[in-house]
């Protein structure tokens, strides 16, 4: 079991507390949203899989594509990237976009506890960000 420990903004919780229209008229949280993208995070240094061109990940970063939250989200990569861009000015996720790929991270985790009990504190927190 893993324990995260989050740093939310104001403006974020009520974000977080709204929902998120899909291409095909469906709402989903955007809570459930967040989690889906914290799935993603690695918790230790490791491989990103299920990527053409796979990274060494660090605890706390996530390898992702838009073309493939945008099928599994059923939203459009403009609004993809538009909902990204959200979460970034809300202090939620901090993005990093290439050719060779996509790489997020989570500064509104502090921290959190690894498999083997550890305490892993995360080198991507900052708690200026999304204030407001």
């Amino acid at each position: 079991m893993y324990h995260r420990f989050f740093l939310f903004s104001d403006r974020a919780l009520q974000w977080l507390c709204g929902t998120t229209t899909d291409d095909g008229g469906r709402t989903a949280g955007n809570f459930t949203l967040l989690g889906d993208l914290l799935a993603r995070m690695a918790l230790t240094t490791e491989e990103a899989k299920g990527f053409r061109r796979p990274l060494m990940l660090s605890a706390g970063q996530a390898q992702y594509s838009e073309e493939q939250l945008s099928a599994q989200w059923n939203i459009g990569r403009k609004r993809i990237r538009n909902l990204l861009d959200e979460l970034t000015r809300l202090g939620l996720i901090d993005t990093c976009r290439s050719r060779v790929a996509s790489v997020m991270t989570f500064p509104c985790i502090r921290q959190w506890t690894a498999a083997d009990g550890s305490t892993v504190s995360n080198p991507f927190t900052h708690t200026n960000k999304g204030e407001g």
